[in-house]
């Protein structure tokens, strides 16, 4: 992702917009006998756009409301010895999986229900390039499962426009992402996105189902866990008016330390933290 990247798509804040994405394999996988290394850098993880919205500054917030992640009918998986979370313990392998009836099938005895979401979303950093096989406080390979349709995912703006991108789509994948690869599925994913003045959320900050989340990624995940913390501590304290001390006890009863991917260089936790806890301090998110 790159403020050099020229705009694909102009929109205004509050259209909608229907994305069409690849697999992260760029949809070049067609047989079980393609391993993870024939696969070229260039086609890993590609990401849709950019998408320029109107009247976004730097400074801004973008709210990307995930209205809909249609899959199609068959996902990949990879595993390579060098990767993920057992490096040395297996082979490289590929498998092709069918998607059915609302089901990833893993084997003939086994059915996954599928559950959409979005790997790989982010705006343009002000500054250097990142690829989008990783993520930092614009976005980007967050892996997190709980980016899915009904969702609402607020980015930071750092370049006129915005700029956002996305892809690496996932028919199911599991906290971690252990193996480095989900269920990597072409997709179609409709959006809502609305220009918010200024930063009133530590970002990137996700709202889904009866939970609000901070993200953070870093090198070492502890640093990811650590920072994520922060980030939804000093939100809640400023927001409720309660206290940091008081703000991270509360934190220790109710809240959640989350992975959500450790496949790469950077890795990517969340802190959880129950909507209702938001509502009995009359926090409302924009």
């Amino acid at each position: 992702m790159s403020r050099k990247h020229r705009p694909q798509l102009e929109i205004s804040s509050g259209d909608e917009v229907a994305v069409q994405t690849m697999d992260c394999f760029s949809n070049t996988v067609t047989d079980e006998s393609q391993l993870f290394d024939s696969i070229g850098e260039e086609l890993v993880n590609p990401a849709t756009g950019p998408i320029a919205v109107r009247g976004a500054r730097p400074g801004d917030t973008l709210k990307v409301e995930i209205l809909s992640i249609e899959v199609g009918g068959q996902a990949t998986i990879m595993t390579h010895p060098e990767v993920g979370a057992l490096p040395g313990t297996v082979e490289e392998r590929t498998r092709l999986l069918p998607v059915r009836n609302g089901q990833v099938y893993f084997s003939e005895r086994v059915a996954i229900p599928v559950r959409p979401m979005i790997g790989v979303i982010g705006t343009a950093p002000a500054k250097r390039a990142v690829p989008t096989s990783e993520s930092r406080e614009h976005g980007g390979n967050m892996d997190t499962k709980e980016i899915v349709a009904g969702s609402t995912l607020y980015l930071p703006v750092e370049v006129e426009g915005g700029n956002l991108s996305l892809g690496d789509v996932h028919a199911v994948m599991g906290d971690g992402e252990v193996a480095v690869c989900g269920a990597e599925i072409d997709a179609e994913v409709k959006i809502r996105v609305t220009v918010i003045p200024g930063r009133p959320l530590p970002l990137p900050f996700l709202a889904a189902g009866d939970s609000v989340y901070a993200i953070s990624s870093e090198i070492d995940l502890y640093d990811a866990v650590s920072e994520s913390t922060r980030m939804m501590r000093d939100w809640f304290a400023a927001a409720s008016g309660l206290d940091r001390t008081d703000s991270l006890m509360l934190f220790s009863l109710v809240g959640d330390t989350q992975i959500s991917q450790i496949v790469g260089e950077w890795n990517t936790a969340r802190f959880r933290l129950p909507v209702y806890i938001l509502h009995q301090y009359g926090v409302r998110l924009p």
